[in-house]
């Protein structure tokens, strides 16, 4: 990728472009005060963002400033000239490729970004990063906690309800991209840009609008998931609460096992049950083998229903899964011309020589997950403490990144209502529903009585 080239180029590059125009001032949102206002106003000249920018979209830039007093002692990882926080997100394992490559790219993009802008309050942010193999979160959780930090900011792995009671116990506080599991989106000392993944909690937005566009697809429905916890949990969320609130039936509902790569016995079982919908929860690869696999036995699927991980140009390059749906719960890149915010993620991975596939919606939420964590730290001035940056996160009730994402209420943990489609179309992402923004109702989000814990 070359050295800070011109957004237009490094959208190119990403291989998500070519979404039919830009969007409108217009909002296609729903419900209450969290959706109601999805358009951009970056308040910049010339939609350029930078470390000197007073604002950021929505946001004012929580980075720069000077030191004031002394910093109280005994603060972990807090200096009078520093602030030291940690990531953790699965990188190199002999297992599976996992969704969350870009995580740690984009938390070292966040802090390029902000050290250049002066650190937050004239401390300089130092980064510890941590590599989770998918099973070793709760090993790199102690190794965080032994580290004398501030926080994890920006953390993000498949396997993420371990090592949750070893931060807790070390009093670690986490302001995390995303979370895979209900015991990590539940736990104390713990917040998340775009709370989601929780055990009583589900937006039945997207299957009600997949039934009532497909009303005869969704009754002949397969749903494959991996037998890990998070996903055969958000398996059995998807496929009891699209039966209940959007009339699908899943005629095929498969456990995969880890690793398994012989599926020709799942393809075949969704041909003889005539299977005209098809979702799936686990990795890229296995996914994309499973759709090859269908085009061969001559299945004539009508919707390939996808979620956030699969917004990657792998997928996309795949002719197995055009026409596939996708969702997001981030802006697509390809508008990145019309956010600043999205173009200042896009430059400051560039900057640190992020390749194309690094570049991920999950990133996305990485970076927000920083300018959430910077904006309650330069909140507290020279106060710093553990318990008052958690009282600080706590009264954030809107946010959306400066306008990398939905807006969202990540103080009081509150679900998401929102949601995205894009289209894979002849190679490209392109959005799909709605025209603009996100759609937003916060009537979508259903209280389960079932608890969907893991």
């Amino acid at each position: 990728m070359t050295h800070r080239c011109t957004r237009a180029l490094l959208v190119l590059l990403l291989l998500v472009a070519a979404a039919c125009g830009s969007r409108t001032d217009d909002t296609s949102a729903e419900g209450d005060d969290l959706g109601e206002d999805q358009t951009q106003d970056d308040g910049t000249d010339e939609g350029v963002l930078g470390p000197d920018s007073e604002t950021l979209g929505s946001i004012d830039n929580p980075c720069g400033g000077e030191a004031g007093g002394e910093t109280p002692s005994g603060v972990p990882g807090v200096s009078d000239d520093t602030i030291r926080i940690g990531v953790i997100s699965d990188r190199e394992n002999d297992l599976a490729p996992v969704p969350t490559v870009g995580i740690e790219e984009a938390v070292r993009a966040f802090v390029e970004f902000c050290n250049e802008a002066g650190g937050i309050n004239g401390r300089e942010l130092e980064l510890l990063t941590y590599d989770s193999q998918v099973l070793r979160t709760d090993d790199v959780t102690k190794e965080a906690c032994a580290d004398d930090l501030f926080a994890l900011v920006g953390s993000g792995s498949v396997q993420d309800q371990l090592g949750v009671e070893t931060r807790i116990d070390c009093g670690l506080v986490e302001v995390a991209a995303y979370s895979a599991t209900s015991t990590r989106a539940e736990s104390d000392l713990f917040f998340q840009p775009i709370p989601g993944t929780q055990s009583h909690f589900f937006n039945v937005g997207p299957c009600q609008l997949i039934a009532e566009r497909f009303p005869e697809a969704v009754t002949k429905a397969a749903i494959v998931y991996t037998d890990l916890p998070a996903a055969s949990t958000r398996g059995a969320q998807i496929r009891d609460n699209c039966e209940a609130e959007a009339g699908f039936d899943f005629v095929v509902d498969y456990p995969l096992p880890f690793g398994s790569t012989n599926f020709g016995p799942l393809v075949s079982q969704m041909k003889s049950e005539g299977v005209k919908y098809f979702t799936m929860v686990s990795a890229v690869p296995d996914t994309l083998a499973i759709l090859r696999e269908a085009q061969d036995q001559g299945i004539d699927l009508e919707v390939i229903d996808l979620g956030q991980q699969y917004y990657a140009s792998a997928v996309a390059d795949d002719g197995a899964a055009d026409g596939a749906m996708v969702l997001t719960n981030t802006y697509p890149f390809s508008e990145a011309d019309d956010i600043p915010v999205l173009g200042l993620y896009l430059d400051w991975l560039d900057e640190v020589g992020a390749t194309d596939e690094q570049i991920t919606t999950l990133g996305v939420q990485a970076f927000s997950a920083g300018l959430l964590w910077a904006t309650a730290t330069a909140a507290l001035g020279d106060d710093l403490s553990r318990e008052n940056l958690i009282a600080e996160l706590e009264g954030i009730h809107e946010w959306d990144g400066g306008g990398l994402h939905m807006t969202t209420d990540p103080g009081a943990n509150r679900h998401n209502q929102c949601f995205l489609y894009l289209e894979i179309v002849d190679g490209d992402f392109q959005r799909n529903f709605p025209d603009s923004g996100f759609e937003c109702d916060a009537d979508s989000v259903i209280e389960t009585e079932e608890a969907y814990e893991g």
